[in-house]
């Protein structure tokens, strides 16, 4: 195991396999994103790897807030950290370490009281999330629009992986320059394009088939997580 983590280049450090963790870890598996967890639990671990990854979750025993045990999770190397402990302070903890040694990386933490989600910020956090936020307002949303949560509830279970995703256009890419009806999204991938993002500006929802793509522009599609894989290999194609 020791040896497929240091191979591993661009992957997610999923700090904790709580139940926060967890769900985590089930939407990375889903989505065919590599990714490394830490946890001080080793049953615990493994009977999650064998549940959600038939047996094939990398991991490291210790303690996500310790600097070995983020070193050896190939922090330097990830792309992305998770830091969903159950304690604020060590998520603090989490993110400032995880920042020190890598300070490209993308840093999404788990933040419980309202008043630490700046503290978060200021530790080096790229995005905080609030658990209790986000289900107070899945209840008024169940509360006032059932259906579209049955839709997306719906979605997310999908035996094919139905997703939402995000695809960036980069340099040289041979997308960039084009109008998106003469690109071969739909062709080759059968994605929905519902969104583009340029650069800093707003989204434009629902985008017209003549939208001309740009270097950085940010491409928001769904459909089923091949399609998705299929059409990153496709943008990153040189000119």
């Amino acid at each position: 195991m020791e040896n497929a983590i240091k191979k591993l280049r661009g992957h997610v450090v999923v700090a904790g396999a709580g139940a926060t963790g967890r769900h985590v870890i089930e939407e990375l598996h889903a989505t065919g994103t590599e990714f490394v967890v830490i946890d001080q639990n080793e049953h615990h671990v493994r009977r999650i790897s064998e549940e959600l990854c038939d047996g094939q979750m990398l991991f490291v025993l210790g303690d996500a807030t310790d600097d070995h045990a983020l070193a050896s999770a190939g922090v330097r190397r990830a792309s992305g950290v998770v830091a969903c402990l159950t304690d604020d302070r060590d998520n603090v903890f989490v993110t400032l370490s995880a920042r020190s040694l890598n300070p490209n990386a993308r840093i999404v933490s788990k933040v419980i009281e309202d008043p630490t989600e700046a503290k978060m910020l200021k530790a080096g956090a790229s995005s905080v999330v609030s658990p209790n936020q986000i289900g107070g307002r899945r209840i008024a949303s169940e509360l006032l629009r059932p259906t579209v949560n049955e839709f997306f509830d719906q979605m997310f279970r999908d035996t094919r992986t139905l997703r939402l995703e995000e695809v960036t256009v980069p340099e040289s890419s041979s997308f960039a320059g084009k109008a998106l009806k003469d690109t071969p999204i739909r062709k080759e991938t059968r994605l929905l394009v519902i969104a583009v993002k340029k650069g800093k500006d707003a989204f434009v929802y629902n985008p017209e088939p003549d939208l001309v793509i740009d270097v950085g522009s940010t491409l928001i599609v769904m459909g089923e997580v091949a399609s998705v894989l299929k059409l990153r290999k496709l943008v990153t194609d040189s000119v």
